[in-house]
């Protein structure tokens, strides 16, 4: 996982244990950080929700793949990543608002879970 500037509290390394057909959401998956939608998609990332500005970008063995290619399969050894950035113009760290976007992203993970609960 890696947050970069602007969630840095979210870079770390997890080793996941492989089992035979795992996939790339499987493995991301099993950081227990990582949430899904019904439709597949990365909604948040330990806490943080991908909305908004706040976009993701999914790699398998270093190269970038669309989140719709979440089900292709990992083997032992292969490296998944995933990258967290600030799209647009808050992408200017000097200019964001830490503490707006934590109420935004609080705000907003708990209207998913509403969304997806009824």
């Amino acid at each position: 996982m890696n947050g970069g500037g602007f969630f840095p509290w979210l870079t770390s390394a997890y080793n996941v244990r492989h089992f035979p057909g795992m996939n790339v959401g499987q493995a991301l998956a099993s950081t227990r950080i990582v949430r899904f939608a019904n439709n597949g998609r990365i909604i948040a990332v330990d806490g943080v929700v991908i909305a908004g500005n706040v976009e993701v970008i999914v790699r398998l063995n270093g190269r970038p793949i669309p989140q719709t290619l979440l089900f292709l399969p990992v083997r032992a050894g292969d490296f998944v990543g995933l990258e967290l950035f600030v799209r647009g113009p808050r992408a200017d760290e000097a200019a964001f608002d830490y503490a707006s976007q934590v109420e935004n992203n609080f705000a907003e993970l708990q209207r998913l879970e509403a969304e997806e609960q009824g």
